[in-house]
């Protein structure tokens, strides 16, 4: 579900798609950190994390396929400054929302960040460091300050309350996609038996390598990712998510630990998962090499559409 653009140098236009219809706009995330642990959610779902690699970055991403038409959408910073190599008195994680149409100029739709003065040695548990900047606002709607505590470490070392900033926005012009026809779902063992049974029926199709099936299941996510892209190359998508590549070079496990997996529901309870935690998404699609090795997991989402559990991201 993340298109990650990667790296400052594509800070693009996206006013040449080649057609100009109602499915034509287009909405991106541009973030900036700096020697910050950040993470960009929209509606729930992690598009960006500094939790690991380098934390100095700028990065852009299509997130279309995450909103909704007419509806308040959510975009949330969640954020800590680190202890990095490279010290500084600021540190700070910004998000820009962009929306992209033919023939007209970009337009900035929000723009925030967080920022902790990290000056005279104040520690980063000193809730007078924080300030919340509005860069830049069309929405009307109010930054709301919070705090997050799903992100878990072990020890003492980090902190238990992250800051969140959030803003919701109302987008439009954007595919109707299909999840956002879904009904919403009650976290039950109902819905979980439900799911854990899907994920039987993809873990039988790829332990035998059986590619054209799994395809038919993902076509409702393969046909608007391809949508999202204003393309119809649904292969380019199907090819880039790995599984093409993990069933040619090791084998997927087929008996998970069931019980080592958290049911996760996101937009509004409309699209589901099974993972190891909310950060760590990992799904009991797992394929391993001939040392025992993990090489790939894949982590698609479901949605229940006509009172059947389906693939839709």
């Amino acid at each position: 579900m993340k298109k990650l653009l990667i790296a400052s140098a594509l800070f693009i236009s996206l006013n040449s798609y080649g057609r100009d219809d109602m499915n034509s706009v287009r909405y991106s995330a541009y973030s900036k950190t700096l020697s910050s642990s950040c993470i960009l959610s929209v509606n729930g779902l992690d598009y960006l994390s500094t939790l690991r690699g380098s934390r100095t970055i700028s990065t852009g991403m299509d997130i279309t396929d995450s909103l909704e038409n007419g509806y308040n959408n959510t975009m949330s910073l969640i954020f800590f400054p680190s202890e990095s190599k490279i010290k500084t008195d600021i540190y700070t994680c910004e998000v820009k929302i962009v929306r992209s149409e033919p023939t007209k100029p970009d337009a900035v739709i929000t723009n925030f960040k967080v920022t902790f003065n990290g000056e005279n040695g104040r520690p980063f548990n000193d809730p007078e460091g924080y300030k919340i900047n509005d860069l830049s606002d069309t929405t009307h709607n109010p930054i709301i300050k919070g705090i997050s505590n799903r992100v878990i470490f072990a020890g003492d070392t980090k902190p238990e309350d992250w800051l969140t900033a959030t803003r919701n926005i109302t987008v439009s012009g954007i595919p109707i996609w299909q999840w956002t026809k879904a009904s919403p779902q009650i976290n039950d063992l109902t819905l979980r038996s439900r799911l854990i049974d899907a994920y039987k029926d993809l873990i039988n199709d790829l332990r035998v390598g059986d590619l054209t099936t799994i395809k038919k299941k993902y076509a409702i996510a393969l046909n608007e990712y391809a949508l999202a892209d204003l393309t119809d190359d649904t292969d380019f998508f199907f090819n880039s998510i790995g599984i093409v590549n993990a069933v040619k070079k090791g084998k997927i496990n087929p008996n998970p630990n069931w019980d080592e997996y958290t049911l996760l529901t996101y937009q509004n309870s409309r699209v589901f998962c099974l993972g190891v935690n909310s950060v760590n998404r990992n799904s009991p699609l797992e394929f391993f090499n001939a040392d025992g090795k993990r090489i790939f997991s894949w982590n698609p989402f479901f949605a229940v559409i006509d009172n059947k559990v389906v693939l839709v991201r």
